[in-house]
């Protein structure tokens, strides 16, 4: 992938299963030099020191089905307590703010990436991500340009054997729906239709209107840091035009002048 792209998904691990009154490092020193090395993955890493502080959960409160048979982690990334079994449903507490896990309670309290659990309401065991393509898809809502080349293929699965539906040129707007994990491949909306490109060839839109989808508040940040300073929060419904994405952190100015950033995962594009 090239480095120059949006990097989705920044695999921060923060959380423990009990709160705790000091301050703890959001990410063991381990994992942090694991996630930045060429073709990591976060299924397989383990750490059983891990530790995270779930004081800034962002609540959720909901059912969510499991797509997958995925690991229930002591904390993420830390070790494996149980494993969820596709099409039941888990309670989710909250979802952590600066990285992609939720937090479930039930006969096995604990942390799974959020990949694998989809809102009860939304969930189809015949078209789920995980069941029906074998993959994983981050959602995403942000517009995206063409670059790199005068033309690129638009295709019906992410890999260079699905079928091509269509062409996209070089300075085309193309609405981005989600990242397939573990892959070069962004999901898009194309004619209706969803689809998928190469991700060598989209750069996002910058400045762009950006809008916060949390249920409660969101921490804005002095740095591009889960562990930077907490300076705001933002709301749900909360407007912001990002300047710049660096490693899922958008950056944007608040109105006192300031430079906040906040993470990608949970605004979506006002278009």
């Amino acid at each position: 992938m090239s480095k120059k792209k949006l990097i989705l998904g920044s695999f921060m691990a923060v959380m423990a299963m009990a709160a705790v009154s000091t301050t703890t490092m959001a990410m063991p020193s381990d994992i942090r030099e694991a996630v930045s090395e060429e073709g990591y993955d976060p299924y397989a890493h383990t750490n059983g020191g891990a530790s995270y502080d779930d004081s800034e959960l962002i609540p959720v409160g909901a059912n969510y089905v499991a797509t997958a048979q995925a690991m229930i982690r002591q904390s993420p990334f830390g070790d494996i307590l149980d494993s969820t079994t596709p099409g039941e449903t888990y309670y989710v507490v909250g979802e952590c703010p600066d990285c992609m896990w939720y937090k479930i309670s039930g006969n096995t309290s604990g942390y799974v990436y959020a990949s694998y659990l989809v809102p009860a309401s939304d969930y189809n065991s015949s078209t789920n991500s995980n069941s029906d393509h074998g993959r994983n898809i981050r959602p995403l809502d942000m517009m995206m340009d063409v670059t790199g080349a005068s033309s690129v293929n638009v295709r019906t699965a992410p890999t260079t054997g699905g079928s091509i539906i269509g062409v996209v040129k070089e300075g085309d707007e193309v609405h981005v729906t989600g990242n397939v994990l573990n892959t070069e491949w962004y999901q898009c909306e194309y004619n209706g239709e969803t689809a998928y490109i190469c991700d060598d060839y989209l750069t996002p839109e910058f400045p762009q209107t950006m809008s916060c989808t949390v249920r409660s508040s969101l921490n804005i940040h002095d740095a591009a840091d889960g562990n930077a300073t907490i300076i705001g929060t933002l709301v749900g419904g909360d407007i912001i035009k990002a300047s710049a994405d660096e490693n899922g952190w958008l950056r944007f100015s608040l109105s006192d002048g300031r430079i906040g950033y906040v993470s990608d995962e949970y605004m979506a594009a006002v278009q």
